[in-house]
């Protein structure tokens, strides 16, 4: 193996800053998996896609790893316990995991599988992500965080849950909210549950979502409100129903010192509601712990300047110095980090259909330069052909720009009728090798010319990639999310193409063309010529968010699945797979009936048959074929 070669790879993708321990090439050039986070156990990545294949799942897919999941719990947790024995903190740590991070049920599953001897909690911010929530048999010391804004089902569903032993925190957003909880606990005040209130500071976040945070944000109360929900609580006499003050800075925060600025302005208020004679439990810290998408560890909107130790560490330091100075008890430390939590968990695999390409044989499509015709080729052919022979180092600049000249002459002659379309496709031919060449040799220079990198541009390939972008990474396309994606095999060859990635989608922005970068952002990403099929990406880090916010454009649905474990022998088994959402599903969400579509069906093949269009004996056959059709995924499948 070229292994020289294979360590550019890992720096040129970034694998090793973004892979977080979880993610490398190896050295037979195929990106491995280390769920558990230990080098030396790993899973083939284009092994284990073969293995999926087998079992019937075939990419578009989602390979998952719960492991990576568990891991991630226990480094949240190890974070807070290492920082609260370093600065000797009083209190305590709980987390609880964001239902709207991603609501999947396979995937929650696993949150409460992994998290229930952390006694890892749930939060919850609807009326379907709460009863979703209560099915599962959580922790004995294991919180139910209730945000967002509610109406008298839902705190009712909150008296429920109390009742069925839950330990259920109401976090209002408003005095209103707060009067409905009281009207409901004195008609059953023994399943009243614990109340949080969520103060809106004046800190305020960084990143794409610094505006859910700080004195405009749509959450959170003000001092004035906070104040007469005191009053309310102390009037209703259940002061000791205060369990929790709550605030939430926003999501994917990428400065530490954002974090600090909110905790100690957070901790004051916490500090002065305890001197004022009540006994909150509970500092809810809200989520927002940064992902480094791009492996660059800077403030950059897809990355975060601080680990998990370092924010444990800040937040337990200035908690503890607040509390220290106020002299009041430290409180139970709780987060809702989902993001970092769930990132990492899985990868949307995809396969690569074609590739389009500024050169007719990237596609496979290459013909015989200068085609027989029945009269001589054009003299500007033959100009271009002399310039793709003798371009080099020293003269690229000045046959470049002859080049441009000589074929825009030949499309003017097109266009007056003098040249013929095989002329017309050998220019363009020859032309585009002549351009891949100036760059070439351009990219040689100190300092590349502007024409140059401008035609850089334009020389992009366009990979097609079986999925849809609005679908399985919405955030790209909504907001510019900025996701590490990589072949998942090649890595021992060189990439031949500077290229972009397009979906299946008929929408011109099912598109990605921009990407990571460990100093700034790329607008081409580097990939292999597809020639050996089948060619893999792999879109890593979309476990948050993306499933939650998933739509279904062009009626692409949910794709398959495989989740794998790694066994402690070193092998790996797929222990679940899942098949994506059927035509018949899809269309069945967009109000089509099923028995009007085959009614519909049966009479225009009956009109067919009356006019002879088709034969009687072939309605069968079409018949089974639209039956297999609505039951097979909208993606493509392999051609056999």
């Amino acid at each position: 193996m070229n292994i020289q070669q294979i360590q550019e790879a890992r720096e040129l993708y970034g694998i090793d800053g973004w892979g977080a321990g979880y993610f490398s090439i190896a050295d037979n050039g195929n990106v491995v998996s280390h769920p558990t986070g230990e080098e030396h156990l790993t899973i083939d990545l284009p092994e284990a896609i073969s293995k999926a294949k087998s079992m019937g799942i075939h990419p578009p897919m989602i390979i998952r790893f719960p492991q990576i999941i568990e891991n991630q719990i226990s480094r949240l947790h190890s974070a807070f316990k290492e920082a609260m024995w370093e600065y000797n903190f009083q209190g305590s740590h709980r987390a609880v995991f964001p239902f709207k991070v991603n609501q999947r049920r396979e995937f929650i599953d696993s949150i409460v599988k992994c998290g229930y001897k952390f006694n890892y909690g749930l939060e919850v911010g609807s009326k379907p992500e709460f009863l979703a929530a209560l099915s599962y048999e959580l922790g004995e010391d294991a919180l139910f965080v209730c945000n967002g804004f509610k109406d008298r089902e839902f705190i009712d569903l909150g008296f429920i849950a109390k009742a069925m032993g839950k330990n259920v925190v109401l976090v209002v957003e408003g005095p209103d909210e707060l009067q409905l909880i009281l009207d409901q606990a004195k008609l059953q005040p023994q399943h009243c549950p614990y109340i949080g209130v969520r103060v809106k500071l004046y800190s305020r976040g960084s990143g794409k979502w610094a505006k859910s945070s700080g004195e405009s944000s749509k959450f959170g109360l003000t001092t004035i409100e906070v104040l007469q929900c005191l009053k309310m609580l102390n009037e209703a006499n259940l002061n000791e129903k205060l369990y929790m003050l709550h605030f939430h800075i926003g999501s994917q925060v990428t400065e530490i010192k954002r974090i600090k600025n909110a905790i100690k302005e957070a901790s004051r208020v916490y500090a002065k509601v305890h001197k004022m004679g009540y006994k909150p439990v509970c500092l809810n810290i809200g989520g927002g712990v940064g992902v480094d998408y791009d492996g660059s560890k800077t403030s950059f909107a897809s990355s975060a300047n601080y680990s998990l130790q370092e924010l444990a560490n800040d937040v337990i330091y200035e908690i503890g110095e607040v509390c220290k100075n106020e002299d009041v008890p430290c409180p139970q430390i709780v987060t809702e980090s989902g993001r970092v939590i769930a990132a990492y968990h899985s990868i949307v695999v995809t396969d690569i259909r074609e590739v389009q390409s500024t050169e007719s044989f990237s596609t496979g499509a290459e013909f015989d330069l200068f085609v027989p015709s029945d009269k001589p080729a054009h003299k500007g052919l033959s100009e271009l052909k002399y310039i793709l022979d003798n371009i080099n180092r020293k003269n690229f600049v000045e046959y470049y720009h002859d080049a441009i000249e000589y074929y825009e002459e030949m499309f003017t002659l097109f266009n007056l009728g003098y040249v013929n379309l095989q002329d017309r496709a050998t220019a363009e031919q020859l032309f585009y090798r002549i351009c891949r060449r100036a760059l070439f040799f351009s990219s040689y220079e100190k300092h590349q010319p502007e024409e140059f990198e401008n035609l850089q541009q334009r020389m992009v390939s366009k990979f097609l990639a079986n999925f849809s972008i609005f679908q399985s990474i919405p955030d790209s396309w909504s907001i510019d999310q900025l996701f590490p994606v990589i072949p998942l095999s090649h890595h021992e060859k060189k990439p031949t193409h500077k290229a972009t990635i397009v979906d299946i989608t008929c929408d011109s922005d099912g598109c990605l063309e921009k990407f990571i970068d460990r100093r700034d952002m790329r607008n081409v990403l580097d990939l292999h010529s597809p020639s050996q099929k089948p060619y893999y990406l792999g879109f890593f880090l979309v476990g948050a968010y993306q499933e939650s916010l998933a739509n279904e454009h062009n009626l692409f649905g949910a794709i398959n699945e495989a989740e794998i474990i790694l066994k402690e022998d070193g092998k790996w088994e797929i222990t679940k797979t899942t098949i994506g959402d059927p035509i018949e599903e899809l269309l069945i969400t967009r109000n089509y009936e099923i028995p009007l579509l085959w009614e519909s069906f049966e009479a225009q093949l009956s009109r067919a048959v009356s006019k002879e269009i088709i034969a009687q004996d072939e309605v069968a056959r079409i018949k089974d074929h639209i039956k297999e059709y609505l039951n097979t995924t909208p993606y493509l499948r392999e051609n056999k």
